[in-house]
């Protein structure tokens, strides 16, 4: 008998299966966030504020892939098949923790701008954009602690839990899930607020709301089921496989929005076509129906008050502008 066939070789697909085939399902949403942000760069005409969440989500969710792929790489290669090796998390799937709170963060601030520009139209309330502002950074700062956490007890993150890191874990992910909720909540309320009772406009805005509310479900989904693994299962690594793939639905969902409104723009252009070709001139300041960069003016062609008219037009290219989705 040689000496091979004694070799007691320890398998690893147990513990790492989730935490594998979690990262191959996040290259897939990576691949589908890099396209979305090469439409976006490629048309996007928005402020400078718009344009630098957007490249710092494309940055950072490309870092974010980085670290989860030379973890892994560590894992299973220079260290394969060594138990002990483990149940240490690496440095590199800290930072990583701290990327996916930055990611998840810059996701929350824009509904915060977009709820802060609302307000300047009269509509929204200042307490409801503090609480949720609040909430975000109690998020972020969850967020830090946990990265904080994971690198000081590397030991206590995968197996025999360090108490300070389920704490930080769990304010992180459970105020990240509550920012979301409030959120979609209180975006959904002001686009209810700037209905006109018009046809054309009340579709821009059944549409604004659905898109937001598949986001909200999305992404709070993702957050309550990371939530529900890593209590219910604490000697599973399933929560993992949650987690690196949060981050990458943030990213894509920022970006679909972002592109979500020239969509919207091209299925709602035929009233604007109806507009002009009835008679009335679409850039005539007189009749309150400018248009500008990057916005969707819903008119009403058999609509006689031109006050209204300009009124309900100012409200609408704000609404569907980079500064309220």
């Amino acid at each position: 008998m040689s000496s091979s066939d004694n070799v007691q070789f320890t398998s690893i697909s147990n513990p790492f299966a989730p935490v594998y085939w979690g990262f191959v399902i996040s290259l897939l949403f990576g691949g589908i966030t890099i396209v979305q942000a090469y439409i976006y760069f490629l048309q996007g005409r928005d402020r400078f504020i718009v344009r630098l969440m957007a490249a710092a989500m494309l940055v950072l969710d490309f870092v974010d892939s980085a670290l989860v792929a030379y973890s892994i790489y560590y894992y299973l290669i220079p260290q394969f098949g060594s138990v002990t090796r483990l149940s240490i998390v690496t440095p590199e799937l800290a930072a990583e923790c701290l990327i996916a709170t930055t990611i998840t963060t810059i996701s929350q601030l824009y509904f915060v701008y977009q709820l802060a520009a609302a307000k300047r139209l009269g509509k929204g309330n200042w307490t409801v954009i503090g609480v949720i502002s609040t909430l975000c950074i109690l998020s972020l700062a969850g967020g830090i602690a946990c990265f904080v956490t994971m690198y000081l007890f590397r030991h206590g993150v995968i197996e025999n839990r360090n108490h300070s890191f389920e704490i930080a874990f769990g304010v992180s992910k459970g105020f990240g899930a509550a920012t979301d909720i409030l959120a979609t909540i209180a975006m959904c309320l002001f686009l209810n607020s700037v209905r006109t009772g018009m046809t054309r406009t009340n579709s821009i805005l059944d549409s604004l709301v659905q898109l937001i509310i598949n986001r909200g479900a999305l992404v709070t989904l993702a957050q309550t089921l990371l939530l529900i693994t890593f209590y219910a299962a604490p000697s599973n690594l399933a929560w993992v496989a949650f987690h690196i793939n949060v981050p990458k639905l943030y990213a894509n969902t920022f970006f679909a929005m972002l592109n979500g409104r020239d969509r919207l723009k091209e299925k709602h252009f035929a009233t604007s076509v109806k507009l002009e070709s009835s008679g009335v001139r679409l850039g005539d300041k007189s009749n309150g129906l400018s248009f500008g960069e990057h916005s969707t003016f819903v008119g009403n062609e058999t609509q006689n008050d031109k006050d209204t008219i300009r009124s309900n037009g100012i409200m609408m290219k704000t609404v569907v502008t980079t500064s309220v989705i």
